[in-house]
Parts: C-alpha cells; structure tokens; sequence
C-alpha cells in the first residue's frame, strides 16, 4: 500500500471513528433527556412513601386516613400502563424512543400520581394536626392574661414555647413517626398546662371554656351551654371566628 493509500485509509478510519463519536454523543444526550423526565418524580416517589408509612401510623380518630389501595388504585393502573407502553417502543427504538410521544404520556401520568398522592398525604397530615392542636389550644386572650397574674407568669412562658415547637413540628409531612409521638406529648402537657392557668373570666364564660376544655374542640360543646353573656364576651374579644356551628349527628 502506498503512502497516500495508507493517509486516505487512516482519514477513513478517524471520520468513521468521529461519526461513531457523534452518533454515540446524540445517544447520550436522548438517555439523559429521558433519565432527567423521569429522575425529580422518583427522587419525590421515594419521599412519599417515607411520608405515606408516617400518615399511616395517624392515631385511630384522625379525622382523615389514607387507603392507597383504593384510592389510588386507578392512578397507578394509569401509571403503570402508560409506562409499559413506553418500555416496550424502548425495546425496539431504545434511545430514538425519546421522540415518542409514549414517553411524555408516561410522564404525565406518573407526575399526576405524585400530585395526587402528595395532595393526600399534606390534606390528612393537615387536618390531624389541626385536630390535635384543637384539644389543647388557648384563646389568645386567656393566655396573655396570664402574664398578669401574679405566680403563673411561667405558664405562659413554658405554653408560648410548646405552641412554637409544635407549629414547628406540624409544619410539613414527616418522613418517620417520631414527629407524631412529639407531637402527642406535646399536646399532653399543653393540656396539663392549661388546667393549671387561672382563668381571671366571668363566671358564665369561665364556665363554657371549662367545658369546651374537658369534651375537646373535636367533640364539641352544645350552643344550649353559651348562654347571651359568653356570646357577648366573645364578640367583645374577637373571639367568635375561632367557633363553628354544626347539626347534631345524633340518630336519636
């Protein structure tokens, strides 16, 4: 072979090499599209289902429960058949799949389950909270008349922080079930705290809070037991948003 057969032969065998590069490059780049569609919406799938086992440890009385079973059963079917489809146009095209239009409907379907189910999970987290929070909360003005109370100024302080941890701690979806249990204890002494307040009030006031104390915000108070004075105080101080009125659910 001669010199200049020898130069083309080497120029042939460095822009097929170039081309290979090329061509393995554009494949690279459609596998990291179609990694980078598909990576936040598991990074987030593994987080609910930390989340989901703590929602699930929620005492027997939480006012809402999750059932991932049943509730979400067709969203995972959808799920899970749109990415069959695309698994199986990945088969035969492997990485030109990315042009597929299977592979954004198997996003879609996949991110409306983590909408879905991050929307669950944040709605009774919610609500047990609030509910929990209801058992041993303090109306504002009933709790600064504390500081003015001689030899109870403790109570306010040592409530005052409790409240803060707590805000804290129901903030947001908790990844195991500790928060829960701290949460629990939390309310037990914000409870044993407010027993110990002096509740400075007119009799027929002092008389309803007591009561609305010892049954719960949860169970509620009859409106026989607020008699003209208590609403009037309570309008007076502001205080009538923070209640609500409902039918009895009693059969009989």
């Amino acid at each position: 072979m001669s010199s200049l057969e020898q130069k083309v032969s080497v120029l042939r065998e460095r822009i097929s090499l170039n081309q290979s590069i090329g061509d393995s490059r554009i494949a690279i780049d459609d596998c990291k599209e179609i990694f980078e569609r598909f990576s936040g919406l598991s990074e987030k799938l593994v987080l609910l289902r930390r989340q989901s086992s703590s929602i699930a440890a929620l005492p027997d009385d939480a006012p809402e429960s999750l059932d991932l079973k049943n509730e979400f059963q067709d969203q995972v079917y959808k799920a899970l058949a749109s990415l069959g489809v695309f698994f199986e146009v990945w088969k035969t095209y492997k990485q030109s799949s990315r042009q597929d239009d299977s592979l954004e409907n198997s996003r879609i379907a996949l991110e409306n389950l983590v909408v879905q189910l991050e929307n669950k999970l944040e709605s009774c987290w919610k609500s047990w909270t609030e509910q929990l929070y209801s058992q041993c909360m303090v109306e504002k003005v009933i709790l600064d008349s504390q500081r003015e109370i001689p030899g109870f100024e403790h109570l306010y302080d040592e409530y005052v922080k409790l409240q803060g941890d707590f805000k804290v701690l129901a903030k947001g979806v908790p990844e195991t079930v500790w928060p829960l249990d701290d949460l629990m204890k939390l309310k037990k002494r914000m409870e044993q705290l407010r027993d110990e307040m002096q509740l400075d009030l007119p009799e027929n006031v002092k008389r309803f809070f007591k009561i609305l104390n010892q049954r719960g915000r949860s169970a509620g108070v009859l409106l026989s037991e607020m008699d003209k004075h208590t609403f009037c105080w309570l309008l007076e101080h502001d205080l009538l948003g923070q209640f609500s009125v409902e039918r009895s659910r009693k059969l009989f």
